[in-house]
Protein backbone atom coordinates (compact mmCIF):
# COMPACT_ATOMS: atom_id res chain seq x y z
CA UNK A 1 0.00 0.00 0.00
CA UNK A 2 1.42 3.70 -0.45
CA UNK A 3 1.73 6.40 1.47
CA UNK A 4 -1.73 8.10 -0.43
CA UNK A 5 -3.58 5.16 0.04
CA UNK A 6 -2.85 5.39 3.78
CA UNK A 7 -3.93 8.21 4.12
CA UNK A 8 -6.88 8.18 2.32
CA UNK A 9 -7.68 5.71 4.23
CA UNK A 10 -6.96 7.28 7.56
CA UNK A 11 -9.88 10.10 6.01
CA UNK A 12 -12.29 7.86 5.72
CA UNK A 13 -13.48 7.07 9.37
CA UNK A 14 -13.36 10.72 9.94
CA UNK A 15 -15.73 11.39 7.33
CA UNK A 16 -17.96 9.25 8.55
CA UNK A 17 -17.50 10.38 12.44
CA UNK A 18 -18.16 13.61 10.96
CA UNK A 19 -21.31 12.82 9.46
CA UNK A 20 -22.68 10.93 12.37
CA UNK A 21 -21.25 13.84 14.48
CA UNK A 22 -24.19 16.09 12.65
CA UNK A 23 -26.66 13.48 13.22
CA UNK A 24 -25.41 13.52 17.20
CA UNK A 25 -25.84 17.22 17.15
CA UNK A 26 -29.10 17.28 15.24
CA UNK A 27 -30.22 14.68 18.04
CA UNK A 28 -28.75 16.23 20.73
CA UNK A 29 -31.34 19.21 20.47
CA UNK A 30 -34.03 19.54 22.98
CA UNK A 31 -36.75 17.11 23.14
CA UNK A 32 -34.87 14.81 20.49
CA UNK A 33 -33.28 11.73 21.67
CA UNK A 34 -30.23 10.27 19.44
CA UNK A 35 -30.96 5.90 18.59
CA UNK A 36 -28.74 3.74 20.05
CA UNK A 37 -27.34 2.74 17.03
CA UNK A 38 -26.37 6.34 15.67
CA UNK A 39 -24.28 6.60 19.13
CA UNK A 40 -22.54 3.22 18.91
CA UNK A 41 -21.58 3.81 15.45
CA UNK A 42 -19.73 7.31 15.88
CA UNK A 43 -18.02 5.68 18.78
CA UNK A 44 -17.16 2.39 16.75
CA UNK A 45 -16.19 5.25 13.87
CA UNK A 46 -13.98 7.32 16.24
CA UNK A 47 -11.89 4.55 17.56
CA UNK A 48 -11.06 3.00 14.24
CA UNK A 49 -10.56 6.48 13.11
CA UNK A 50 -7.90 6.64 15.95
CA UNK A 51 -6.52 2.99 15.71
CA UNK A 52 -6.02 3.97 12.07
CA UNK A 53 -4.27 7.52 12.15
CA UNK A 54 -1.59 5.93 14.72
CA UNK A 55 -1.29 3.04 12.10
CA UNK A 56 -0.45 5.19 9.61
CA UNK A 57 1.15 7.66 11.92
CA UNK A 58 3.89 5.21 13.22
CA UNK A 59 4.22 3.69 9.90
CA UNK A 60 5.27 7.06 8.46
CA UNK A 61 7.81 7.73 11.54
CA UNK A 62 9.41 4.59 10.90
CA UNK A 63 9.86 5.47 7.65
CA UNK A 64 10.75 8.64 7.43
CA UNK A 65 13.33 7.79 10.52
CA UNK A 66 14.82 5.10 8.31
CA UNK A 67 15.30 7.24 5.45
CA UNK A 68 17.13 10.00 7.66
CA UNK A 69 19.74 7.43 8.93
CA UNK A 70 20.62 6.52 12.64
CA UNK A 71 22.73 9.89 12.87
CA UNK A 72 19.45 11.66 12.47
CA UNK A 73 18.53 11.25 16.41
CA UNK A 74 20.70 13.72 18.91
CA UNK A 75 22.13 16.16 16.96
CA UNK A 76 22.00 19.63 17.04
CA UNK A 77 22.37 20.87 14.01
CA UNK A 78 19.15 18.40 12.75
CA UNK A 79 16.21 19.00 15.18
CA UNK A 80 14.16 16.45 13.28
CA UNK A 81 14.42 13.98 10.43
CA UNK A 82 13.50 16.02 7.95
CA UNK A 83 16.32 18.49 8.91
CA UNK A 84 18.51 15.45 8.07
CA UNK A 85 17.42 14.47 4.64
CA UNK A 86 17.14 17.68 3.87
CA UNK A 87 20.93 17.68 4.66
CA UNK A 88 21.29 14.43 2.50
CA UNK A 89 19.60 16.01 -0.47
CA UNK A 90 21.60 18.81 -0.10
CA UNK A 91 24.63 17.15 -0.44
CA UNK A 92 23.67 14.93 -2.75
CA UNK A 93 22.67 17.85 -5.48
CA UNK A 94 26.09 18.95 -4.42
CA UNK A 95 28.16 15.71 -5.44
CA UNK A 96 25.80 15.67 -8.44
CA UNK A 97 26.93 19.28 -9.37
CA UNK A 98 30.23 17.61 -8.86
CA UNK A 99 30.10 15.01 -10.37
CA UNK A 100 28.21 16.44 -13.90
CA UNK A 101 31.18 19.17 -13.95
CA UNK A 102 33.71 16.51 -13.76
CA UNK A 103 32.77 14.54 -16.31
CA UNK A 104 32.12 17.41 -18.55
CA UNK A 105 35.87 18.21 -17.87
CA UNK A 106 37.06 14.63 -18.91
CA UNK A 107 35.10 14.63 -21.86
CA UNK A 108 36.73 17.95 -22.67
CA UNK A 109 39.70 16.37 -22.33
CA UNK A 110 39.16 13.02 -23.95
CA UNK A 111 38.35 15.09 -26.89
CA UNK A 112 41.16 17.31 -26.63
CA UNK A 113 43.35 14.03 -26.57
CA UNK A 114 41.52 12.75 -29.48
CA UNK A 115 41.97 15.10 -31.36
CA UNK A 116 46.01 15.70 -30.70
CA UNK A 117 45.40 11.93 -31.13
CA UNK A 118 44.13 12.13 -34.73
CA UNK A 119 46.44 15.36 -35.59
CA UNK A 120 49.37 13.59 -34.82
CA UNK A 121 48.46 9.98 -36.68
CA UNK A 122 47.45 12.21 -39.75
CA UNK A 123 51.01 13.93 -39.77
CA UNK A 124 52.74 10.40 -40.13
CA UNK A 125 49.95 9.36 -42.47
CA UNK A 126 51.32 11.91 -44.93
CA UNK A 127 55.14 11.44 -43.96
CA UNK A 128 54.53 7.76 -44.55
CA UNK A 129 53.19 8.58 -47.58
CA UNK A 130 55.78 10.65 -48.85
CA UNK A 131 58.77 7.42 -48.12
CA UNK A 132 56.03 5.20 -49.39
CA UNK A 133 56.06 6.94 -52.84
CA UNK A 134 59.88 6.86 -52.85
CA UNK A 135 59.62 3.30 -52.90
CA UNK A 136 57.21 2.71 -55.31
CA UNK A 137 58.75 5.09 -57.96
CA UNK A 138 61.66 2.87 -58.38
CA UNK A 139 59.55 -0.11 -58.64
CA UNK A 140 57.55 1.33 -61.65
CA UNK A 141 60.72 2.22 -62.93
CA UNK A 142 62.17 -1.15 -63.23
CA UNK A 143 58.78 -2.95 -64.33
CA UNK A 144 58.08 -0.71 -66.92
CA UNK A 145 61.59 1.10 -68.33
CA UNK A 146 63.81 -1.90 -67.71
CA UNK A 147 67.54 -0.99 -67.90
CA UNK A 148 68.51 -4.80 -67.95
CA UNK A 149 67.16 -8.15 -68.65
CA UNK A 150 65.01 -9.31 -65.69
CA UNK A 151 64.25 -13.11 -65.29
CA UNK A 152 60.77 -14.05 -64.02
CA UNK A 153 61.30 -14.73 -60.76
CA UNK A 154 62.63 -11.33 -60.60
CA UNK A 155 59.66 -9.69 -62.30
CA UNK A 156 56.65 -11.74 -60.14
CA UNK A 157 59.02 -10.62 -57.14
CA UNK A 158 59.01 -6.82 -58.01
CA UNK A 159 55.26 -7.40 -59.50
CA UNK A 160 54.31 -8.47 -55.94
CA UNK A 161 56.40 -5.70 -54.01
CA UNK A 162 54.99 -3.20 -56.14
CA UNK A 163 51.51 -4.67 -55.49
CA UNK A 164 51.65 -4.55 -51.90
CA UNK A 165 53.04 -0.58 -52.00
CA UNK A 166 50.18 -0.26 -53.87
CA UNK A 167 47.68 -1.48 -51.11
CA UNK A 168 50.00 0.19 -48.74
CA UNK A 169 49.31 3.35 -50.00
CA UNK A 170 45.73 2.79 -50.55
CA UNK A 171 45.45 1.38 -46.48
CA UNK A 172 47.22 4.68 -45.76
CA UNK A 173 45.49 7.49 -47.63
CA UNK A 174 41.80 5.73 -45.56
CA UNK A 175 43.82 5.72 -42.13
CA UNK A 176 44.15 9.37 -42.93
CA UNK A 177 41.05 10.66 -44.15
CA UNK A 178 39.80 9.08 -40.71
CA UNK A 179 42.33 11.04 -38.82
CA UNK A 180 41.09 14.19 -40.72
CA UNK A 181 37.41 13.53 -39.96
CA UNK A 182 38.20 12.56 -35.93
CA UNK A 183 39.77 16.25 -36.25
CA UNK A 184 37.34 17.59 -37.98
CA UNK A 185 39.79 18.77 -40.71
CA UNK A 186 37.82 16.56 -43.45
CA UNK A 187 36.08 18.68 -46.17
CA UNK A 188 32.51 18.26 -47.41
CA UNK A 189 30.35 20.09 -49.68
CA UNK A 190 27.10 19.35 -49.62
CA UNK A 191 24.54 19.41 -52.31
CA UNK A 192 20.92 18.04 -53.10
CA UNK A 193 21.61 14.41 -54.05
CA UNK A 194 19.63 11.56 -55.48
CA UNK A 195 20.38 8.66 -53.53
CA UNK A 196 19.75 5.98 -55.96
CA UNK A 197 21.72 7.66 -58.37
CA UNK A 198 24.46 7.46 -56.18
CA UNK A 199 23.68 3.47 -55.14
CA UNK A 200 23.40 3.12 -58.97
CA UNK A 201 26.68 4.68 -59.66
CA UNK A 202 28.78 2.28 -57.23
CA UNK A 203 26.40 -1.24 -57.98
CA UNK A 204 29.17 -2.13 -60.82
CA UNK A 205 31.77 -2.27 -57.97
CA UNK A 206 29.83 -4.52 -55.42
CA UNK A 207 28.77 -6.49 -58.31
CA UNK A 208 32.13 -7.35 -59.26
CA UNK A 209 33.10 -7.79 -54.75
CA UNK A 210 29.89 -10.27 -54.85
CA UNK A 211 30.51 -12.38 -58.29
CA UNK A 212 34.59 -13.33 -56.89
CA UNK A 213 32.30 -15.40 -54.42
CA UNK A 214 30.15 -16.65 -56.56
CA UNK A 215 27.12 -14.99 -55.63
CA UNK A 216 24.88 -12.38 -57.24
CA UNK A 217 23.09 -8.71 -56.21
CA UNK A 218 19.82 -8.20 -55.97
CA UNK A 219 18.72 -4.31 -56.13
CA UNK A 220 15.41 -2.92 -54.91
CA UNK A 221 15.04 1.04 -55.47
CA UNK A 222 12.22 2.76 -53.92
CA UNK A 223 11.72 5.38 -57.51
CA UNK A 224 11.03 9.17 -56.77
CA UNK A 225 13.03 9.16 -53.71
CA UNK A 226 13.18 13.11 -52.78
CA UNK A 227 16.55 14.90 -52.90
CA UNK A 228 18.68 14.80 -49.74
CA UNK A 229 21.80 17.16 -48.81
CA UNK A 230 24.63 15.27 -48.72
CA UNK A 231 28.45 14.96 -50.16
CA UNK A 232 28.14 13.10 -53.40
CA UNK A 233 31.84 12.03 -53.26
CA UNK A 234 31.92 10.75 -49.84
CA UNK A 235 28.04 9.03 -50.04
CA UNK A 236 29.64 6.82 -52.90
CA UNK A 237 32.72 6.23 -51.15
CA UNK A 238 31.23 4.98 -47.87
CA UNK A 239 28.57 2.58 -49.72
CA UNK A 240 31.58 1.43 -52.28
CA UNK A 241 33.31 0.63 -49.12
CA UNK A 242 30.24 -1.03 -47.52
CA UNK A 243 28.79 -2.97 -50.06
CA UNK A 244 32.71 -4.20 -51.05
CA UNK A 245 32.57 -5.13 -47.18
CA UNK A 246 29.17 -7.02 -47.55
CA UNK A 247 30.19 -8.75 -50.06
CA UNK A 248 32.75 -11.04 -48.03
CA UNK A 249 29.82 -13.07 -46.30
CA UNK A 250 27.66 -13.58 -49.80
CA UNK A 251 27.12 -16.85 -51.67
CA UNK A 252 25.72 -18.79 -54.47
CA UNK A 253 22.51 -19.77 -51.98
CA UNK A 254 22.71 -16.12 -50.57
CA UNK A 255 22.85 -13.14 -52.22
CA UNK A 256 23.86 -9.29 -51.35
CA UNK A 257 20.45 -7.89 -51.41
CA UNK A 258 20.15 -3.95 -51.26
CA UNK A 259 17.27 -1.38 -51.63
CA UNK A 260 16.46 2.22 -50.96
CA UNK A 261 13.34 3.24 -49.08
CA UNK A 262 12.22 6.35 -47.95
CA UNK A 263 11.50 6.84 -43.82
CA UNK A 264 10.37 9.54 -42.67
CA UNK A 265 12.83 13.17 -43.91
CA UNK A 266 15.67 10.77 -44.49
CA UNK A 267 16.60 8.00 -47.19
CA UNK A 268 16.93 4.69 -45.59
CA UNK A 269 19.57 2.29 -47.31
CA UNK A 270 19.23 -1.46 -46.49
CA UNK A 271 22.28 -4.20 -47.25
CA UNK A 272 21.81 -7.70 -46.83
CA UNK A 273 23.78 -9.97 -45.51
CA UNK A 274 25.52 -7.39 -43.02
CA UNK A 275 29.10 -7.15 -42.33
CA UNK A 276 30.37 -8.52 -39.13
CA UNK A 277 32.20 -5.28 -38.39
CA UNK A 278 31.78 -2.03 -40.13
CA UNK A 279 34.46 -0.37 -41.93
CA UNK A 280 35.58 2.59 -39.89
CA UNK A 281 36.14 4.65 -42.97
CA UNK A 282 32.57 4.12 -44.02
CA UNK A 283 31.18 5.15 -40.87
CA UNK A 284 33.24 8.11 -40.62
CA UNK A 285 32.34 9.26 -43.98
CA UNK A 286 28.84 8.70 -43.18
CA UNK A 287 28.82 10.66 -40.21
CA UNK A 288 30.85 13.88 -41.34
CA UNK A 289 28.05 14.46 -43.37
CA UNK A 290 24.68 13.91 -41.23
CA UNK A 291 24.49 10.19 -41.56
CA UNK A 292 24.16 6.96 -39.98
CA UNK A 293 24.77 3.16 -40.06
CA UNK A 294 23.03 0.91 -37.65
CA UNK A 295 22.94 -2.92 -37.58
CA UNK A 296 20.21 -5.08 -37.16
CA UNK A 297 20.41 -8.94 -37.04
CA UNK A 298 19.40 -9.13 -40.56
CA UNK A 299 20.65 -6.34 -42.01
CA UNK A 300 22.81 -3.09 -41.72
CA UNK A 301 20.68 0.20 -42.23
CA UNK A 302 22.30 3.43 -43.76
CA UNK A 303 20.22 6.35 -43.55
CA UNK A 304 21.46 9.64 -46.04
CA UNK A 305 19.72 13.13 -45.00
Amino acid sequence: MTVGQRLFLALVPSLLAVALALGLAYYGQYARTAPELVVVGASILAIASLVVTWLNTRYLARRITRLAGPSAAGTRDTPDELDRIEQVVDQLGSALSVSKAESAKAQDAAGLRLHEHATLLSATVRSTLGQLDDVRLPLHILLEAKFGDLNENQEELLGAARDAADAMDEALRRLGKIADADRGALPVVRELVQVNDVIRAVLPLAHVAAERRGARVESSLEPALPRVSADRVRLAEALALFFESAAEHVSSERPLRIASARDGRTILISVSPRPDTTPALAGRLLEVQGGSLSMTNAAAEIRVG
